[in-house]
């Protein structure tokens, strides 16, 4: 047996996981985490290890209890019926996640004030939209219906808006987006409030999406504006 497998045989202790860590596969990110809650994030030291063990220790990971698949904790996911902003939100929650994980680990590498600003600024946003998803995922799972308040939801009306406008309406919208989008923009060139600056990119993608939905529509406007010319 190596190190490994004689941490696994032993029961695999936290106190001495984190050792081998730092010897095998050292990970600031891991060890924080798991010193904080070892209850928790306790598999986080059997996914960074386990890779080193010899067949023998590799046998007892194959018998060891399985953590829950992203499919398998939200099974509606799957189903025919299940609202396309949930879809939409389970890619933004694997990419909030992630994010938040990046971020967090970043944060060790940071060296001025700024960068810890930023960094720490994108750890809680990516932390807060993951907590916001959840929030939705469970309450469908429990309830069967939506929760809808996160910005999503508000924002697939103003799109669902958007399609019962008459087409003089919709190219002064499209006019209106884009003299926003381009106001915003100036806002970010000049440094203004640099806070704010991902709140405000945040704000441009969504009215990026709406144009395209205007665009769109339009475009199929003129498509059907076009037959009945052609027909008659």
């Amino acid at each position: 047996m190596n190190e490994i497998d004689r941490w696994i045989e032993s029961g695999a202790g936290v106190q001495d996981g984190l050792r081998l860590l730092n010897i095998y596969a050292p990970n600031r990110h891991i060890e924080k985490l798991v010193k904080g809650d070892a209850r928790r994030f306790g598999y986080l030291l059997n996914d960074a290890l386990l890779p080193f063990a010899t067949a023998a220790g590799q046998l007892q990971k194959r018998d060891a209890p399985q953590r829950s698949s992203f499919r398998e904790n939200w099974p509606f996911l799957s189903e025919a019926d299940c609202p396309d902003e949930l879809k939409i939100l389970a890619a933004d929650k694997i990419t909030a996640w992630q994010n938040y994980v990046d971020a967090h680990e970043e944060l060790w590498l940071c060296t001025t004030v700024e960068e810890c600003f930023r960094t720490a600024k994108k750890v809680i946003e990516n932390f807060d939209n993951n907590r916001k998803i959840l929030s939705e995922f469970n309450h469908y799972k429990e309830h069967r219906h939506i929760l809808g308040k996160h910005p999503v939801f508000k924002e697939r009306e103003r799109i669902s808006e958007l399609r019962g406008m008459t087409i003089s309406e919709l190219m002064r919208k499209h006019k209106n987006l884009r003299d926003a989008i381009w106001r915003t923009e100036a806002l970010i060139r000049s440094s203004d409030k640099p806070h704010l600056r991902s709140a405000r990119e945040e704000r441009i993608a969504g009215k990026r999406r709406q144009l395209a939905e205007i665009d769109r529509l339009i475009a199929d406007y003129e498509e059907r504006r076009q037959k009945r010319i052609e027909h008659h």
